[in-house]
């Protein structure tokens, strides 16, 4: 436990080392779990706070409305998030910088004090850290409406994301939980899509192996559940192997598929497919914006320029940006093309203004 941090105390120190992004830091930290269920992983959850830009090269002040601050932490999906939300605010007219917080892979307490406007959020992370429940269902839609109506009480808005019925990979919203991997094309295994599919094919080659993390594999809560719900034999054969080796042993080869995130960058580097959940095993983390509804009334404009990525976010667009991080791509490369592939998406290229809200 630490001591609660008040609105309008500095305990951080920030550096603005790039041309749009300021890195903080806090000592302050509680344990917590983030992005992923208690049967796997912890991480440190930390207090976030404001950082004023000073480095040479940022967004200037609008005349007509505040900089807006977009937060991340320090794992790349986040921080390529923010600078896409950065670049979809810059299109539309609306000054933004990127926050990064050095310390804690969530801006929530951040967003809570005011010290940033908007950020991108994990449904499944709130179920977790914010409602402290440790079932975060796995219907999509479900996890995002019991997170979006408990946060209205705190002045936070989730921005809502297209639901498309028995949507996939490249289908919104995206979904950032846990998923199974296989090999794509040319690979036998390339027409497997869903987990039901996957046990159809374990059943049909029983000499196969399974990567699962040993931790996950051992609980009755963890990999036991998966086989009795998708009706695969228990006994069936599991090699033990950490999350970050199970994406390299599947693209060898040696296992049939590994369990990884659906938007592990590694993954999707190798040519491997997250698997769809059919009967929604894993926990839902679908990503959107949120934003702060005071920010929203200084800067109507906000909610326009980022409809984009709440509308038409998919797991697979959030895995490729990601693998091109993994190869070694700019991230303010990376973010100005996933953007312009947004705006395009929402039909905002060329035919209607950024900020038309009815694009």
């Amino acid at each position: 436990e630490g001591t609660p941090v008040r609105a309008g105390t500095t305990p951080w120190a920030c550096t603005c080392t790039t041309t749009w992004a300021c890195t903080c830091t806090t000592t302050w930290q509680a344990a917590g779990v983030r992005r992923l269920l208690p049967a796997l992983l912890a991480t440190a959850l930390a207090v976030a706070a404001a950082c004023t830009p000073g480095g040479p090269g940022e967004p200037a002040p609008s005349p007509t409305g505040p900089t807006i601050a977009v937060g991340t932490g320090p794992d790349a999906e986040s921080r390529l998030l923010a600078a896409v939300m950065a670049e979809l605010l810059v299109a539309a007219g609306i000054p933004a910088e990127v926050v990064d917080f050095a310390d804690s892979g969530d801006a929530r307490q951040a967003i809570e004090l005011g010290a940033i406007d908007v950020r991108a959020a994990y449904t499944g992370e709130a179920w977790l850290e914010v409602l402290e429940r440790a079932d975060p269902p796995a219907d999509p839609r479900t996890s995002f409406t019991r997170v979006q109506e408990f946060d209205e009480r705190n002045g936070l808005v989730w921005m809502r994301p297209r639901f498309v019925p028995d949507g996939g990979i490249s289908t919104p919203p995206a979904n950032a939980t846990f998923a199974f991997v296989v090999r794509g094309p040319p690979s036998i295994d390339a027409d497997v899509r869903t987990m039901s599919q996957l046990a159809t094919r374990l059943a049909e080659r029983p000499d196969e192996e399974l990567c699962v993390d040993e931790e996950f594999a051992a609980r009755s809560d963890g990999l036991p559940a998966v086989f009795e719900t998708y009706r695969i034999r228990l006994d069936y054969n599991v090699l033990a192997t950490p999350p970050q080796e199970a994406a390299r042993l599947v693209a060898a080869g040696r296992c049939i598929a590994g369990l990884s995130t659906a938007t592990d960058p590694q993954a999707w580097l190798l040519n491997l497919r997250p698997l769809v959940d059919d009967l929604q095993v894993f926990p839902a983390f679908v990503v959107v914006p949120q934003y702060r509804e005071e920010v929203r009334r200084e800067e109507p404009g906000i909610v326009p320029a980022l409809a984009p990525l709440a509308s038409n976010l998919t797991t697979e667009l959030l895995g490729r940006w990601n693998a091109r991080l993994a190869a070694g791509e700019p991230r303010a490369l990376v973010a100005t093309e996933a953007a312009r592939e947004l705006l395009d998406l929402a039909g905002r290229l060329p035919a209607a203004p950024v900020g038309d809200p009815t694009a």
